[in-house]
């Protein structure tokens, strides 16, 4: 749920039971995901493929190519490219907002079966 007191300083937002709830869609609460789908896996942009799942606190200030840039798992593993990810997001809220800044939590799954995905033939 979106609420705010009667003050208007304190918002809040409950997402568990938010996302896709239609009747809060008239004030912004969406259920829109971006999505980037490849059925040839040897086009991928890089030879390491992985999914970054984070919060809303890393995408308010990075899109999706700077996460991706950010992480750089070609040269770093999962758990690097995540710690990178958070502080360059916690830098961004910090340049922008000072002390207040949203949640900020990442996930970094890597495939590596699909890497050579198709050079079997």
């Amino acid at each position: 749920r979106v609420w705010l007191d009667a003050n208007m300083t304190l918002p809040g937002l409950a997402m568990a039971r938010s996302i896709g709830d239609h009747l809060v869609t008239d004030i912004g609460v969406v259920a829109e995901p971006e999505i980037t789908e490849y059925k040839d896996f040897s086009s991928f942009p890089s030879g390491t493929v992985y999914l970054i799942m984070a919060s809303d606190g890393v995408w308010e200030f990075i899109d999706s190519q700077e996460a991706m840039d950010i992480a750089n798992l070609e040269n770093a593993d999962s758990t690097a490219g995540c710690t990178k990810l958070i502080e360059t997001a916690a830098a961004k809220w910090r340049a922008e907002e000072g002390d207040y800044r949203d949640d900020i939590t990442v996930v970094v799954l890597t495939f590596p079966w699909l890497e050579s995905y198709g050079d079997e033939s």
